[in-house]
């Protein structure tokens, strides 16, 4: 039974009087609820009924055989007797004393009794308490709206015993000198209070006397170190120059040392990878100081260079003379094109004068046998043309590549 959460189940009550067994619920042995009757006569909760039906069609009393579109609802004397029945609250092991009949115990739970749990009133409080002692929590919760009555400020009860502890507005007495103000100017009254011990200003410098602040007055008068002060500050200013300059020169010097590490991490990895490409000359002694080792390296570095730089213009000059032979041979081909091509048109110009030529012998030949007079004979102009374009020596058509 969930009964706070506003569901109350019918069967988990407690009846104060003995349950009459014609009103009780062969399924469940409880006091019917929403009871059915079936065709057989029998009546049950009908939900047990339904739960039962499920795993067997048949009625639980003299297992006649049940279908769940013929289950009518009891007749209404039944339902008023079972909901007459008086219970007692489910609330009672919590101290409600409450009895009453079956069907009004839902509204008494959601609406009278007073022993449910709700939530406080105040925003901030999450507990639950019982609904008969809300008030009460109210005025002992922690979450209540407070007031300092030093300085009326409004807090949380919680946050009060905290700001006793720091109230600027609390009644404080100097350790000193025994005097009492508030809270809030007892750190000025410090810087001035008389009877602080308190050590010479110039204690840094040296000074070793301490007392109360009424008396350093006096002592100022007769302090040597007092007498020295302009020296001592220009000592002291001195000093945090230099000091200055000592710590920019310890950056400047890890940072070098930064730098001589990457730098000899790099050293030790170009060797490495030179002594795989480069056996001979790269196997250094380790026993070597390293700046033997470095020297060595430098001076194989700069052999190698030397050597890329000869390979550099080797690279070059063989390129140069590559460039040019490509060239020479490039104009040998086009002149070998060009002679070709005027080959090509000679022997075109030569086919054309063979076809034209036949074209004439068979046109005049047709004349002849139509009885047409054949074509005039060929004009010196043309005969000279015709030649024009036999001779092998005449003009050429250069094509550049």
């Amino acid at each position: 039974m969930s009964d706070d959460d506003g569901t109350l189940d019918l069967r988990s009550l407690s009846y104060v009087d003995n349950v009459n067994s014609n009103l009780v619920c062969c399924i469940c042995q409880f006091p019917f609820v929403d009871p059915v009757f079936a065709l057989c006569g029998h009546t049950f909760c009908r939900s047990c009924i339904y739960q039962a039906a499920e795993s067997s069609p048949l009625c639980p009393v003299d297992r006649s055989a049940i279908d769940l579109d013929d289950l009518q609802p009891a007749v209404k004397i039944i339902s008023n007797m079972v909901n007459e029945l008086v219970v007692a609250c489910p609330r009672q092991l919590r101290g409600c004393e409450y009895q009453g009949q079956r069907q009004h115990m839902a509204y008494h739970l959601s609406h009278e009794c007073d022993y449910a749990y709700e939530p406080c009133k105040l925003e901030a409080c999450e507990a639950l308490v019982l609904k008969k002692d809300r008030e009460r929590h109210v005025s002992t919760c922690k979450h209540r709206e407070t007031e300092c009555k030093m300085c009326q400020r409004k807090m949380p009860a919680f946050e009060l015993e905290d700001h006793h502890e720091r109230c600027p507005s609390e009644t404080f007495t100097c350790p000193h000198c025994d005097t009492t103000r508030a809270r809030s100017e007892h750190a000025a009254h410090l810087d001035n209070c008389p009877k602080m011990s308190v050590l010479c200003k110039m204690a840094d410098f040296g000074c070793e006397w301490a007392g109360e602040r009424a008396q350093l007055q006096a002592h100022e008068d007769t302090c040597l170190y007092k007498k020295m002060e302009g020296f001592f500050s220009k000592q002291q200013r001195k000093d945090e120059t230099m000091q200055d300059e000592i710590r920019q020169l310890r950056k400047e010097n890890e940072s070098l040392r930064r730098w001589q590490r990457e730098m000899r991490h790099q050293v030790d990895r170009t060797v490495s990878q030179l002594g795989v490409l480069f056996p001979a000359h790269f196997a250094l002694d380790p026993d070597l100081p390293l700046e033997t080792q470095q020297q060595a390296v430098l001076s194989e570095t700069e052999r190698l260079q030397s050597d890329v730089d000869q390979l550099s213009s080797s690279l070059a000059s063989l390129e140069l003379k590559q460039n040019m032979a490509l060239m020479t041979e490039t104009f040998r081909l086009q002149e070998e094109m060009q002679s070709l091509r005027a080959v090509c048109h000679g022997m075109r110009m030569q086919m054309h004068y063979l076809m034209m030529d036949r074209r004439g012998s068979l046109g005049s030949s047709s004349h002849a046998a139509n009885g047409h007079p054949p074509p005039p004979p060929l004009t010196v102009e043309q005969e000279n043309r015709r030649r024009s374009w036999l001779d092998p020596s005449g003009p050429r058509q250069d094509t550049k590549l």
